[in-house]
């Protein structure tokens, strides 16, 4: 991680548009593919010496993130201060910052929103938020597939029940895994859960929670010795 006075280092000339990608499914997914062998994504710091947050009217938050300084608008000034971060590290920003929703890429020019879905499959709901639990209408089975396999190689855990949630119009797979270890594993399967929410072309990301709000036989697709359900 490194923290540069923009004036000295000099600026990299580029193109004004990053990205020529299709603005659809397989673009996002080129640009995903981009950002994951990135070594220097820019991401401004504030006054504070903090990495700057935005947030949408709707109380979204995002972090501001460019592929290069020139896609910077307007451009910085003399006392303006970045950071470059490559794909670890920003998964590292959301993993420790559970309130942001989104990276927004080259706001300004060839602008790409990426959820943290993305980055991280560790979510938190706020207080107050109103959320609806059912069964998907169609079961995600690769997503499926991969956690019971995961499980059986991982003593500690006792079950997984994965739900359809409904949080403010917005839709997710929402999985409980019950270890005491989930703290850790989280973190370790969230990258590979995304990669398959991608493959798989999966309708919905996954939201993994901490509270078992899942906690009935309906919802549960692993259980410690018993067979597949």
């Amino acid at each position: 991680m490194t923290i540069f006075n923009l004036f000295k280092k000099k600026q990299k000339v580029t193109s004004p548009n990053a990205f020529n990608y299709p603005r659809n499914e397989e673009g996002i997914k080129q640009v995903i593919a981009w950002l994951k062998t990135a070594t220097n994504v820019i991401l401004d710091i504030n006054e504070d010496r903090h990495i700057s947050v935005g947030s949408m009217p709707d109380g979204k938050t995002f972090l501001y993130a460019y592929t290069d300084v020139s896609q910077h608008v307007p451009a910085y000034k003399k006392n303006d201060r970045f950071i470059a971060l490559d794909f670890d590290g920003i998964v590292k920003l959301f993993e420790e910052n559970l309130g942001i929703d989104f990276l927004w890429l080259n706001p300004n020019t060839d602008s790409v929103q990426l959820n943290r879905s993305v980055f991280s499959s560790h979510h938190v709901i706020k207080q107050d938020t109103k959320i609806h639990i059912g069964l998907p209408a169609e079961r995600p089975e690769a997503i499926i597939d991969f956690l019971v396999a995961y499980a059986k190689n991982d003593p500690s855990i006792s079950a997984i029940y994965l739900g359809f949630m409904n949080r403010q119009d917005e839709f997710s797979y929402a999985v409980f895994i019950d270890s005491e270890r989930a703290k850790e594993i989280v973190p370790e399967i969230g990258p590979k859960i995304g990669e398959i929410c991608l493959s798989s072309k999966a309708l919905y990301p996954v939201d993994f929670m901490y509270d078992n709000f899942l906690n009935e036989e309906q919802y549960q697709i692993y259980e410690k010795g018993t067979a597949n359900q």
